[in-house]
C-alpha cells in the first residue's frame, strides 16, 4: 500500500493480513496531507538516480487506480506487534525486507538478476525501515514522525 504525502510516496509492505491497508487508512485519517496513491500494487521504477511510485490498475480491495507518479520517499515493512516501534534498516536488512515484496519470474534468470540489481540500488538509495506496531493512530504518527522526507 503507498499513501502520498506532501508529494512523496511512503510503501507500506508486509505479508497478507499484516495491516497494509489499515495503516494506509490511519496516514490518511491522522496525518494532513496525506491520500491513498495505490493499495495493492504499486509500480517502483528507477530514473537515473531517482526512484518513482505510482499507482497501477491493480488495486485489491480499495478501488483506487491513481494514474500518478512521486518520488518514494521511504518504503516501511510492517509487522504485527503488542507496542510501536520504528528502526531503520541498512545493507542486507534492507534488502530482505523489500525482497519477498517483489514480484519476479524465477525461472527466467536474466530476468530475476535485473529485480535483484533493482532490488540493490533500491535499497541502497532509498530509507528503508521495520515497524513493529499495533493498528492504531500512534503507530501511523510515531511511522512519519521518523520516515517523511524533510
Amino acid at each position: 500500500s503507498v499513501v502520498n504525502h506532501n508529494g512523496y510516496g511512503y510503501m507500506f509492505l508486509g505479508c497478507s493480513g499484516t495491516g497494509k491497508s489499515t495503516h494506509s487508512r490511519l496516514w490518511i485519517e491522522n496525518i494532513t496531507g496525506t491520500q491513498l496513491l495505490n493499495d495493492d500494487n504499486p509500480i517502483i521504477r528507477i530514473c537515473g538516480d531517482n526512484i518513482i511510485v505510482s499507482g497501477s490498475p491493480w488495486s485489491g480491495k480499495t478501488p483506487c487506480y491513481k494514474n500518478k507518479q512521486i518520488p518514494l520517499g521511504g518504503i516501511v515493512r510492517l509487522t504485527q506487534a503488542k507496542s510501536n516501534k520504528i528502526t531503520r534498516l541498512y545493507g542486507l536488512p534492507a534488502y530482505a525486507a523489500l525482497l519477498p515484496s517483489c514480484s519476479v519470474i524465477k525461472w527466467d534468470a536474466e530476468v530475476e538478476l535485473a529485480v535483484n540489481k533493482s532490488i540493490e540500488q533500491i535499497s541502497s538509495t532509498c530509507p528503508i525501515w521495520h515497524l513493529e506496531c499495533l493498528p492504531d493512530r500512534e503507530a501511523a504518527i510515531l511511522c512519519n514522525k521518523f520516515i517523511k522526507v524533510k
